[in-house]
């Protein structure tokens, strides 16, 4: 392949005697070669080497008008720069400044006069391979440069994609907020009027079926506020619009006042909740309201989906520089499209997640994530499920 392309280089003589034109294209043609043209006055050579496009010069030295050396500076003017036109210089003058001059000035290579025919064909042969070589390596350097360039283009235009979609989404979750915002507020100022009314009527009416239907409004009511109430809590964390007060919760507060609040649900189905804790542990660096809502969220999901009479248990204690609290239950566990989107707003399913509590451990996590701490939910190995709160201790 190399060898065919070689012998379709264009190859450029110059000499001012016609003689050594004569041997020079004969060894040429019975070479192989197809594609030289020849000058013997070198003022023209700028212009061959313009329209000529030579791969190869042969050059004499001494010659009229112009010298061998000011033909070559006249072409090093011209040509482009990284560019490969090997010149082989072919003179009479074998001085060492000669040679060096010549070679300093643009020539690859030099031979004296008389020359071999053998081995000007061998140097011919070998300069013009090393020029084919550096096109191709031009050519895949350009090749690579493209490539490169079309990279490098595909990868700004995914860039700016992304960013698009990012800011899209930044709109869209603002949007989002500020709309569950305005429905959350919106929602909780009839139900205030709701509530109020509620209270009024039952204790202005006697008929035991108006009193059932006004205790279901009322229920209905307070799990509406709860959940406005909710929606607002999580609108608040997630655009962290929530102060996030760090102060000293005992423990046994917490504990004591979730059971109170859940107290009659407990006691509906004979609830055991214990607490296990290292006695080195009487309270947790937070806000006091948001650890609330995570204690009381837990033990009254544990208490929605145990059966009668099971345990609940919340073990505390310390762990690689952090305080865990884990709510233990013996309820059927979390289900498995549950565990694989745990904190997912709004999870469709069936057991631990029906009625919000998908949205309770979305708020949970958003709560440790303000205090900069960690939840994890998981089954235990035979019956129940276990939640793990991780709070990083302050120093």
């Amino acid at each position: 392949m190399i060898d065919s392309n070689l012998k379709n280089a264009k190859i450029l003589i110059v000499d001012d005697k016609e003689s050594n034109i004569g041997i020079l294209e004969g060894l040429l043609e019975v070479s192989g070669y197809t594609h030289f043209q020849s000058a013997t006055d070198p003022r023209l050579v700028v212009g061959l080497f313009k329209s000529f496009n030579p791969d190869l010069i042969l050059l004499d030295l001494m010659m009229p008008n112009l010298s061998g050396f000011e033909v070559m500076e006249e072409l090093q003017a011209i040509t482009p720069p990284n560019t490969y036109i090997p010149i082989l210089v072919l003179t009479a003058n074998i001085t060492n400044e000669a040679k060096i001059r010549a070679l300093s000035g643009g020539a690859k290579d030099f031979l004296s006069k008389p020359f071999d025919l053998y081995e000007v064909q061998l140097r011919i042969s070998n300069l013009l391979e090393t020029r084919y070589l550096h096109q191709q390596l031009e050519n895949q350097n350009q090749i690579l440069e493209e490539k490169v360039k079309e990279r490098t283009f595909d990868l700004e235009q995914s860039n700016s994609k992304l960013d698009r979609a990012n800011k899209q989404l930044e709109v869209l979750d603002k949007a989002k907020s500020g709309f569950l915002n305005l429905i959350s507020h919106e929602i909780r100022t009839p139900l205030n009027g709701i509530l109020g009314f509620a209270s009024v009527l039952k204790d202005e009416i006697n008929s035991p079926e108006l009193l059932k239907y006004i205790d279901y409004l009322e229920m209905s009511a307070q799990r509406l506020e709860a959940f406005s109430y909710q929606a607002l809590l999580i609108t608040e964390l997630r655009m962290r619009k929530r102060e996030i007060k760090q102060e000293a919760v005992p423990l046994d507060e917490l504990v004591v006042s979730t059971k109170n609040s859940l107290l009659h649900k407990i006691e509906a189905k004979g609830i055991i909740l214990i607490i296990q804790k290292d006695q080195s542990i009487d309270e947790i660096k937070g806000d006091r309201e948001l650890l609330q809502i995570c204690f009381d969220r837990l033990v009254d999901n544990s208490v929605r989906f145990s059966e009668k009479d099971e345990v609940i248990t919340i073990n505390v204690f310390s762990e690689n520089e952090s305080t865990v609290c884990e709510f233990i239950d013996q309820s059927s566990g979390f289900p498995r499209e549950v565990l694989d989107n745990p904190f997912q707003i709004f999870v469709l399913g069936e057991k631990h997640i029906d009625q919000n509590t998908g949205l309770n451990l979305a708020l949970i996590k958003l709560i440790m994530e303000a205090h900069q701490g960690n939840i994890e939910i998981s089954n235990n190995p035979t019956k129940g499920a276990k939640v793990r709160l991780t709070f990083r201790n302050q120093k």
